[in-house]
């Protein structure tokens, strides 16, 4: 590695600590629904202080790249980071609110990017309001055309920011032969 990336790369992980979740998420349990209309997808365990799925098939949702696709990079840092207080958040929402994997891991993601947001789509639904579908929202074609024109033009340049570093260039050089 050159001596001139190691303060790049100290930077980007210093600067991580803006993709943390402010304040701690309870794992605990909380009220769960005394009438719940679907089956018990998940039970809390006290001797481990944990959240357990109750089938296989609560196991099952979107990958990493969904998280990403859905809701962009603060929530897919955050589940790699701690994988573990990722699956008991998603686990926590399912018992709570009796929602399936997909539904709760879409309202996870979206808490994590922005909880505030998250906080008031959350209360105007409770109060009668529009619901949010944070499963499939951005997901369709022209979306997802988008969100990969875009990511391609920030990782070209990124990646010319990276090499005009190392060489010392002119960002800007490739322009003059073009004018």
């Amino acid at each position: 590695m050159q001596p001139r990336l190691v303060p790049i790369i100290l930077a980007f992980i210093v600067s991580a600590e803006a993709f943390s979740v402010s304040g701690r998420i309870s794992l605990l349990p909380s009220s769960i629904p005394a009438s719940s209309s679907k089956r018990e997808m998940v039970r809390y365990d006290p001797s481990a202080e944990k959240w357990l799925p109750t089938s296989p098939e609560d196991e099952d949702g979107y990958g990493p790249v969904g998280t990403l696709l859905r809701t962009g990079p603060k929530p897919l840092i955050i589940r790699m980071l701690s994988p573990d207080n990722y699956e008991q958040g998603v686990y926590k929402l399912m018992a709570n609110e009796n929602m399936s994997r997909m539904e709760a891991q879409g309202n996870f993601d979206a808490y994590l990017e922005n909880p505030n947001d998250w906080a008031y789509n959350y209360f105007k639904e409770k109060g009668g309001g529009y619901k949010k579908d944070y499963v499939n929202e951005g997901m369709d074609v022209n979306s997802l055309i988008l969100k990969g024109t875009w990511s391609t033009l920030l990782l070209a340049l990124s990646a010319r920011g990276v090499y005009c570093y190392n060489t010392g260039e002119y960002f800007y050089d490739f322009l003059k032969g073009m004018f």
